[in-house]
């Protein structure tokens, strides 16, 4: 057979995976890592499979989110934990597990807000720029405006001297007749509009001012959920650019302005306190990936100094947010080492991912499985049986042993050659491990 025949038969290996074995797809990840998108479906049924870990997510989160039920409403409700393990460990999946637990309760004394971010950046500005980004421009955008509105509700006399100060048809409609007005949110949806509204018919300078003042109001209702009339202004500016993604969102959000660096508790207060109140969430959790990055040595012992330092402050300011790091353990002894205090703050409990050994790896391969089964309710290990798995285990590299990235990558080749190579009835093996695993060691 050539290889343009090889390759053309290649598709119906999609049908022998069903006919033969009955599954709709090879459902291991080809490169052996978590999927950040997978379905909520299929994440439910990848559940890490050692019961300790299970556990210590269980108290973490209902501790995070019920510790402080019918007790006084209180600022402090910052509870942090660490998924530890090295390499190829599982932790992008198991804080993947999180997130969709903490997403899919149906509690109703309870509404986390859960933001996933996948590096933390070099800088903290960065990691709070990424917690920005997660919700939106479009999003923020409209939340920003919300609060200017509810502010000019608040404050009638402003309101007054908008209306009075424009006084043209226009904005008359757009504000209401009465007095006082009981919402603008209802007549005026953007920037645009109330801008439009208030200088309709105004010459070139009188337009200028009344944009001034517009302006100013905006920045002190900011300053208001900030604390900070410099995040106010950026703020203002995403805001007020309503073509595009603005060069203000682009800055917060790549944590590239020097003038926000040390504001990142202003930053993340106004955040929380924006979600939860226009979008009615009671919690709010940062799940951050590959924490080990902060400590990698191509970043200076300054700048891990710097990260640390403010991530500590960051804590101890602002407590209305949850926590989850994932990292390997140099990277916890190292950050112990520079900030005892933080490594303190943050690891309030630890999820321990350990290699996989034969039970803890044939649950996996079934749960895997499982996700692509035609019949859901099969729980088994075919096409593999033991041996298999068994062979696989031995691999003679120590670093490979027992690493779930590296068994997972095994898994989904040695179906994808069995698929194409294995007949009718035959089973993954030892003796097809063993033929095949040399070329995917290389």
């Amino acid at each position: 057979m050539n290889i343009i025949d090889r390759l053309n038969s290649v598709e119906t290996q999609k049908t022998v995976l069903k006919e033969r074995y009955g599954l709709e797809y090879n459902p291991f990840p080809r490169s052996g890592i978590a999927i950040i998108s997978e379905s909520d479906k299929i994440v439910e049924k990848l559940m890490p499979v050692d019961e300790e870990a299970l556990n210590t997510i269980f108290n973490f989160i209902s501790d995070a989110l019920f510790a402080h039920q019918g007790q006084p409403e209180t600022p402090d409700k910052y509870m942090s934990m660490i998924v530890r393990g090295e390499y190829g460990s599982g932790k992008t999946q198991t804080l993947m597990f999180i997130r969709y637990l903490l997403k899919n309760l149906k509690n109703e004394a309870v509404k986390p807000y859960v933001v996933y971010i996948d590096n933390p950046g070099q800088k903290l500005a960065e990691l709070i720029g990424g917690v920005i980004s997660q919700i939106g421009v479009e999003n923020f955008r409209k939340y920003l405006w919300n609060i200017f509105m509810e502010y000019l509700d608040k404050h009638q006399d402003i309101k007054q001297s908008l209306i009075t100060t424009s006084s043209t048809p226009q904005s008359l409609s757009l504000f209401g007749d009465d007095e006082p007005i009981p919402s603008l949110s209802a007549n005026i949806q953007n920037y645009k509009e109330l801008v439009d509204a208030i200088t309709i018919g105004k010459s070139a300078t009188e337009k200028k001012q009344l944009l001034q003042t517009l302006k100013g109001h905006m920045i002190n209702s900011y300053t208001e959920e900030t604390e900070s009339p410099v995040v106010a202004t950026y703020f203002y500016d995403v805001v007020s650019d309503t073509i595009g993604i603005s060069k203000s969102w682009d800055m917060l959000t790549s944590g590239s302005v020097k003038e926000l660096d040390k504001r990142e508790v202003n930053i993340l207060k106004a955040i929380v306190n924006i979600v939860c109140k226009q979008l009615g969430y009671t919690d709010f959790f940062i799940l951050i990936d590959e924490f080990e990055e902060i400590t990698a040595e191509r970043l200076k012992r300054t700048d891990i100094d710097n990260y640390l330092r403010n991530l500590r402050l960051l804590i101890d300011r602002e407590k209305n947010w949850c926590s989850v790091f994932a990292m390997t353990g140099k990277a916890l002894d190292i950050i112990e080492s520079y900030s005892p205090p933080l490594a303190g703050r943050i690891k309030g409990s630890i999820v321990e991912l350990k290699p996989l050994n034969e039970d803890s790896f044939k649950q996996v391969v079934k749960n895997y499985l499982a996700v692509a089964r035609v019949d859901e309710k099969i729980d088994s290990l075919d096409p593999f049986d033991e041996s298999a798995l068994e062979e696989m285990l031995q691999v003679k590299n120590t670093q490979l042993k027992g690493s779930p990235r590296f068994l997972l990558k095994l898994c989904y080749q040695l179906l994808q050659r069995a698929a194409s190579e294995l007949p009718e009835g035959a089973k993954i093996d030892r003796d097809f491990v063993k033929k095949h695993i040399d070329e995917f060691l290389k």
